[in-house]
């Protein structure tokens, strides 16, 4: 255990908490909107400390008097406090999220320094593209410490906390996380009764309700379960909106002080009209001077429905006091189906504005996504030579089924013929688009399909050395023997079958010296690996899918080097961190012949460096601070096209910053706001094309009143401004953005049961 540890009786053990991010670093819960997979994580057998006279409910990871400050990680790999960890973490906490307003990973992920959003493309999928560090981390999302296949967008209403691990972990992760990985964190049951319920009201037509209710039959028997009804428009947008439900539901059994039983379901199920933004002015390299509210979509064709089911049982047993055994099994199917208009292709040879026009063209997907997987690993402590040793050592099975069934009809043929009808069914005019405009063709699956099989096998031993109280050291090392299978059918391409094996062994090391209690300066070297396929949504090779161009190269390269400092202060209530880092691809992934179906090799290097500050907790008692900044910079350094060599990365903000603050100014009533600014984002594949959205300052408002023991009222007022800003852009040279919600206002009761 660390130094800063609380051993508990084994009695206590199982109440505090939920291992997560087993495969990463903490993971667990929800996956939500458009197809995700929460399940509620299940208490750790390791030791926690519980705090007496806590609020009942709240996060055990957190600093009791400082609920902004996480003070551990939720993963089983990351055995000490995030003080005395040579990595940089950066923890969400849910009393940040419900401050903030925030209902989706993506609301979040918004506002964190470092990291940016990118887009859902015709040869990837329509969700949460997360980009960390300057690189795609959209199939590195994990719940309950189990990888989460494909690309979906996330809810977070059973949400405990959300850990962005960065730099590369392939040590903890496996295959990806080349700029770092997320982790959602689910909420467990506690061996307590417990209750709230949150109802909120707001502009555009938003009405959301959850509930956490916990229970404890007996000392050794709880339940927890979570709830969800989602309704809204989309701020700003004309007939954009987003509803869904979900249910979260764990039942912990503790039937001996060394034995903890959990059993989860999570369901989601979500119906939305999606919503690509507003079209590009060529002539202008800039989005088109349009109002805000255009929508170019078509009511009557475009539509996004997904679902969840995921079902998790863990086992945590601690046959010795400095023994924990873990094994998560879980087996989830998900879908996403939509229907989603892109205003691409402009044509303004008109003369007149009021003529020109645009291709209402239509993206689609309709995927299921099944898999099965176990993670089983033990945590021993022990003395050898004077040393103290905490190790992790396990193994990962995991078996993928990814199935898209694409939709016909949509763009170019009569349904009840086959014949092409026209080059493209709906125009829309750009000053003045139709969101009603006709469409009498039924949405039908076009008969032509593709099978995606992975297989994953790996092992990992990780420990963490103290040398005395002053020095430790993490090292870690991971095995992976990774397999792809792609089975096309029909489709503009044709039929193939594409398929990769790789084995690739990524490791991490870092030192870590205390020159006080509170603080701590490392040092940590890590790396990744990238196999063919790994972005298992992408359709083609510059998506990171696999295809005959692909298949058959070794995996992408990572290292990074990191130096980084972590200071509680102010009685150990505020964390401030700051790191410096760079991160190296160094054999890249480049098309050297060109054309479609071009060749592909190892011959490009890319890097990204930089610097980040960050500070999460409390100034004093009433005051409390969460934030950071980031500026970074990323470029290719090597590439057969020498053209490349120097270019920016796409989706990337090179500078990131935001601030949120809170005051109590009673113990009964609080005020806070946030700022947050994000910098120019080129456009572009794997390098920036020249084309780019600017930077924008957004921001929030929020306050509360408890005005009773059990019921509170709150509002938040985000976009406070009405800022036009845009999340991220299309890749090709005449591209969509994508435009952020306006300004909105909600009113919420939070009633404890």
């Amino acid at each position: 255990m660390g130094s800063n540890s609380v051993k508990q009786p084994k009695s206590l053990r199982f109440i505090a908490s939920q291992t997560a991010l087993a495969g990463l670093g903490g993971l667990s819960a929800a996956q939500a909107q458009e197809t995700i997979l929460l399940a509620s994580a299940a208490p750790t057998v390791r030791d926690e400390i519980i705090v007496e006279g806590e609020k009942r409910g709240s996060n055990p990871f957190a600093d009791p008097e400082a609920p902004y400050k996480i003070d551990r990680s939720a993963s089983s790999k990351l055995t000490e406090d995030l003080l005395n960890t040579a990595k940089s973490v950066s923890v969400i906490p849910k009393e940040l999220i419900d401050d903030a307003g925030a209902t989706s990973l993506r609301d979040i992920i918004r506002t964190q320094p470092g990291v940016t959003i990118g887009t859902g493309e015709g040869g990837n999928a329509f969700g949460d593209r997360i980009f960390i560090r300057g690189f795609d981390a959209r199939n590195d999302v994990y719940v309950d410490g189990v990888r989460d296949p494909g690309v979906v967008s996330r809810e977070v209403f059973a949400v405990e906390q959300i850990e962005i691990l960065k730099g590369p972990s392939g040590a903890f992760a496996g295959r990806g996380s080349t700029g770092g990985a997320v982790s959602l964190i689910s909420k467990a049951p506690q061996l307590t009764n417990f209750g709230d319920v949150e109802a909120s009201v707001g502009t555009s037509d938003t009405y959301r309700v959850t509930a956490d209710l916990n229970y404890a039959f007996s000392d050794t028997l709880a339940l927890r379960v979570n709830g969800l009804y989602h309704e809204s428009d989309t701020p700003g947008r004309n007939e954009v909106y987003n509803d869904r439900w979900g249910a979260a539901a764990a039942l912990l059994w503790t039937p001996t002080e060394a034995l903890a039983i959990t059993l989860d379901y999570y369901h989601l199920d979500t119906d939305e009209l999606p919503d690509y933004g507003h079209p590009w002015n060529e002539a202008e390299n800039a989005p088109f001077d349009v109002q805000r509210d255009f929508f170019y979509g078509l009511v009557n064709r475009d539509f996004r429905e997904t679902f969840a089911n995921i079902y998790t049982g863990r086992i945590e047993f601690a046959p010795a006091d400095n023994i924990t055994l873990n094994s998560v099994t879980r087996y989830g199917k998900t879908g996403n189906a939509y229907v989603v208009t892109a205003p691409e292709r402009p044509d303004i040879t008109d003369p007149n504005p009021a003529s020109w026009t645009l291709s209402a063209n239509p993206k689609n997907r309709n995927s299921v996504n099944k898999y099965i997987a176990n993670q089983t690993d033990a945590t021993i402590d022990l003395m050898t030579g004077g040393l103290e040793h905490t190790i992790v050592a396990g193994f990962e099975i995991s078996r993928e089924d990814i199935e898209n069934r694409p939709f016909a009809f949509l763009d170019s043929e009569d349904p009840s013929t086959g014949n092409p009808i026209t080059p493209f069914t709906v125009t829309q005019p750009i000053f003045n688009p139709d969101p009603f405009a006709a469409w009498p063709f039924p949405v039908e699956e076009s008969g032509a399909y593709s099978i995606a099989e992975v297989e994953s096998n790996a092992v990992y031993f990780l420990d963490t050395i103290k040398l005395n109280e002053a020095f430790s050291v993490f090292g870690g090392v991971r095995y992976d023997d990774y397999s792809i299978d792609v089975e096309s059918i029909g489709g503009r391409f044709g039929d193939s079958m594409v398929s990769n094996d790789s084995d690739f062994v990524n490791w991490h090391l870092g030192a870590l010296w205390k020159p006080a209690p509170n603080a701590s300066i490392y040092a940590s070297f890590g790396s990744s690996s990238n196999p063919s396929g790994e972005q298992v949504d992408g359709l083609g090779d510059s998506y990171g899918g696999i295809t005959a161009t692909t298949e058959n190269l070794d995996p992408e390269r990572n290292k990074s080097y990191e130096l980084g400092a972590k200071w509680n202060i102010f009685d150990e209530h505020l964390s401030l961190t700051a790191a410096i880092y760079r991160t190296n691809k160094t054999n890249a992934r480049v098309q050297v012949e060109p054309g479609f179906g071009g060749a592909f090799a190892l011959e490009g290097e890319q890097r990204v460096q930089g610097i980040e500050f960050g500070f999460s907790g409390n100034v004093t008692e009433a005051w409390s601070l969460y934030g950071g900044l980031s500026l970074l910079e990323a470029e290719i350094t090597k590439s057969p096209n020498p053209d490349e060599i120097g270019g920016k990365f796409p989706n990337v903000a090179e500078k990131s910053f935001t601030l949120l603050s809170r005051y109590d100014i009673t113990e009964r009533i609080h005020i806070g706001g946030q700022a947050n600014y994000q910098g120019a984002r080129a456009g572009g594949t794997t390098v920036g094309i020249g084309t780019e959205i600017p930077d924008y300052w957004r921001f929030d408002f929020f306050g509360g009143w408890q005005v009773t023991d059990r019921v509170g009222v709150s509002f938040n007022v985000l976009n406070a401004t009405g800022e036009v800003y845009y999340d991220a852009i299309y890749r090709s040279g005449t591209p969509f953005v994508y435009i952020a919600p306006g300004r909105s206002a909600l009113f919420t009761i939070d009633i404890d049961i």
